[in-house]
């Protein structure tokens, strides 16, 4: 666009250079955020699988986020929603949402036998099967009674039960240091 006016001349050509960077700005930002979308592959998950669940954004009743686990599982993978998204099957204590994005899952990389070697078994006391408590978390009254959230050893967090105090009667230790806090 050429005119007989040399200040409208030296403007528009201003004008058009800076139309020139943006668009190449653009074409720049667009190729970071498009552009190594194939580099940046997430891990997948095939149904059937078991995977870890970074505990930072689920919100368990812990008296110490320091003490809280960094993950939480494994979980089994029970269906592939999207590439980025995944449903878990989650024990029925977590009253949470379970279906996750593939950022806060891990890959399982020990041996399946290995995970439950290290459970201990339960010790038969008067005749029942009993699990040794690592400590009490939580409480709530419900319908007159109390209800202790129990961790027990060698379980995550994730696997830990309301019990009633009837069902603590060996976890007398655990109720009273609970009971000091």
């Amino acid at each position: 666009m050429e005119n007989n006016v040399p200040e409208a001349n030296e403007l528009a050509n201003a004008i058009e250079k800076q139309w020139e960077e943006v668009a190449a700005a653009l074409r720049q930002s667009k190729q970071r955020l498009t552009g190594n979308q194939e580099a940046d592959v997430p891990i997948t998950f095939e149904v059937g699988e078991e995977a870890w669940l970074d505990a930072k954004n689920v919100n368990l009743k812990t008296k110490s986020d320091k003490l809280m686990e960094q993950r939480l599982g494994p979980f089994k993978v029970t269906e592939k929603i999207s590439n980025r998204a995944y449903h878990l099957e989650l024990p029925e204590t977590m009253c949470i949402h379970d279906v996750f994005y593939v950022g806060l899952l891990s890959k399982v990389k020990q041996n399946k036998l290995q995970a439950w070697e290290n459970r201990p078994s339960p010790i038969t006391m008067d005749g029942e099967e009993e699990y040794k408590v690592e400590g009490i978390m939580d409480s709530r009254e419900t319908k007159g009674k109390w209800e202790y959230l129990i961790k027990w050893k060698g379980y995550g967090p994730e696997e830990s039960t309301w019990e009633p105090k009837a069902n603590l009667k060996n976890a007398a230790k655990h109720l009273k240091k609970y009971k000091r806090f």
